[in-house]
């Protein structure tokens, strides 16, 4: 069965914790279950202890997944919201999750050359500028490659 999906980044507005992560999964994780959205959050900490930034891909309803959209969207603790890939899908690839996450540390992203720079200002600018593509394929490689922060 096709499943509507949406891809976005963003950057957070001030350091994040380990303990603000467990609380944003722990939230998003709660309202998806009651809303049928999969999807999966990832979190590349800023460099030199920088802020860091946001990459979620959601599955599941367009009608729901809007509805969490305006919802993540107003949610102060991050800006530079950017929409980068949306559309329909045969199938959902985290059907399992609510909301599945893996920390992306620099040199995890090193395997994956169009996401490398995932955080850093050139990346924002590629993804405002709808130079960057292959997100959905990605974020499905990036969580085989190791499960271990599941």
């Amino acid at each position: 069965m096709a499943v509507d999906y949406l891809v976005y980044v963003s950057q957070a507005t001030k350091a994040v914790s380990d303990g603000d992560l467990k609380d944003i999964l722990a939230k998003s994780r709660e309202y998806n279950a009651g809303a049928d959205i999969s999807g999966m959050l990832v979190f590349a900490y800023g460099r030199d202890g920088r802020r860091g930034s946001f990459m979620q891909l959601l599955e599941g309803d367009a009608g729901e997944i809007e509805t969490l959209r305006e919802k993540i969207f107003a949610d102060p603790r991050h800006h530079t919201k950017i929409v980068i890939e949306k559309g329909s899908k045969a199938e959902r690839d985290f059907s399992d999750w609510s909301m599945a996450f893996k920390n992306a540390p620099e040199d995890s992203l090193a395997a994956f050359p169009a996401f490398a720079d995932l955080g850093s200002d050139h990346f924002f600018e590629r993804c405002q500028t709808g130079r960057i593509s292959g997100s959905l394929a990605f974020l499905k490689d990036f969580w085989d490659a190791d499960r271990s922060d599941a």
